[in-house]
């Protein structure tokens, strides 16, 4: 039976998110390719630079997006990143360490960077005793460059193994009894990789067969959603939507989308280009815009709206309500910053539907705080302090407005007030 909790915060819930017959453009692909087999006959994995020497555009492309850039090995300095991707820098070790202490670098490019020591640990605070993860400029809550706890219970040393590097890297592999190797041979790094960064053959497998005939395939290409979907989970279960300290989990689009509702059977190419950068390369980044499928919606109110709010401007579009920042890599927005009743994290949801009642994130979460909920069709919804309040939270150009207040004017608008 559905409880009362469960049952109140689904009353109301809209959804935008119906596909009403739409046939997105989809990437012309390769043929022959292979649909099925991702070891493409238990081929040799060749690098990524390889496949730059057939495939300059896409490696291009592909140079500024965060899976490139999602592993770097240090050798006594900063990691060095493409120019372009302006925010992207990590300019300092925690407090107490030298970059001689500093064997990798995990992420640093969008979000945060977190620290591998020489013996292939993750710096925690609860072994450190200072902050240890590295938090970027993000305009967009607010954040200011910093470090920040990370693991302050994290008292014994925190490895860097398998279940951590799976989605950094490229053909990773787990240690076992007949592959006991660790990689670089540092302790706390049980299991191998073949290349840093989620390159190339990461999402294509290993591409011997492919390099002498191209013409006759020998390459993986899986547009599902499950694919991508092998990291983009927190946890084992794609029907949950983990939360993590009040925020969605960041790394848990593929179980949002399946609790979108109309969304649920797309793929992730519909929408992306998953070969370019969403943050560094945005004209390149989405193959579909939510008004190519949804075209009898309309911003309606919000049409020509530009939300400012310090230093960020964003030019109001679908994504900014139907796709807020309901999840959290590496920072959320202060009180300071978006008034007492708004939350915003640092990545955006995959949800889509929104949930109109008078009603804050509390609702939106399992009793425990574990999880997001689902009504009896499998389907979430945000509540509105993770949309409406993002901007109209007293501290910004939008005018202000209480939760509420938001609730009151929510359900109608996409309607406009000068239409016949």
């Amino acid at each position: 039976m559905m409880s009362v909790r469960t049952a109140g915060y689904l009353a109301g819930v809209v959804s935008f998110g119906l596909l009403c017959g739409c046939q997105p453009t989809m990437p012309s692909l390769p043929n022959p390719i292979d649909p099925t087999d991702p070891t493409n006959g238990n081929a040799r994995y060749i690098g990524s630079a390889a496949c730059r020497a057939c495939h300059p555009e896409v490696a291009a492309l592909h140079d500024l997006h965060g899976h490139a850039n999602a592993l770097s090995r240090i050798q006594g300095a900063e990691p060095v990143f493409p120019e372009a991707a302006a925010r992207a820098a990590v300019p300092d070790p925690p407090v107490g360490k030298a970059w001689t202490d500093i064997s990798y670098v995990i992420g640093g490019y969008t979000h945060s960077a977190l620290f591998v020591d020489q013996a292939g640990y993750v710096l925690t605070n609860g072994t450190e005793g200072v902050d240890t993860q590295w938090n970027l400029e993000f305009l967009d809550n607010g954040t200011a460059p910093g470090f920040a706890p990370y693991k302050v219970g994290q008292t014994t040393p925190l490895p860097y193994d398998y279940d951590c590097f799976r989605c950094h890297t490229t053909g990773a592999k787990r240690q076992d009894a007949n592959r006991p190797e660790f990689q670089d041979n540092r302790p706390g790094m049980a299991g191998t990789w073949e290349e840093m960064g989620v390159q190339c053959e990461a999402c294509h497998g290993p591409g011997s067969n492919h390099v002498p005939s191209p013409e006759a395939g020998g390459i993986y290409i899986n547009t599902r959603a499950s694919w991508c979907g092998r990291c983009h989970i927190s946890g084992d279960d794609p029907n949950v939507i983990a939360v993590e300290d009040g925020y969605v989990s960041a790394f848990s689009q593929w179980p949002q989308l399946l609790a979108s509702g109309g969304h649920a059977d797309f793929d992730c190419t519909y929408c992306h280009n998953t070969h370019a950068s969403v943050f560094y390369d945005g004209a390149n980044s989405l193959r579909n815009e939510c008004t190519d499928c949804h075209t009898d919606q309309s911003m309606a109110l919000h049409e020509g709206k530009i939300f400012v709010q310090g230093d960020y401007v964003e030019r109001m579009k679908c994504q900014s309500c139907h796709m807020p920042l309901i999840a959290r890599s590496g920072s959320a927005a202060s009180r300071a910053v978006v008034g007492d009743e708004a939350r915003v994290g640092d990545v955006r949801g995959h949800i889509i539907r929104i949930n109109v009642e008078n009603q804050d994130y509390t609702t939106m979460f399992s009793g425990d705080g574990s999880r997001v909920l689902k009504d009896d069709q499998g389907r979430s919804a945000v509540t509105i302090d993770f949309v409406c309040l993002r901007c109209h939270n007293g501290n910004s150009n939008a005018f202000q407005l209480t939760l509420r207040g938001a609730s009151s004017v929510a359900g109608d608008i996409h309607v406009d007030p000068n239409d016949p």
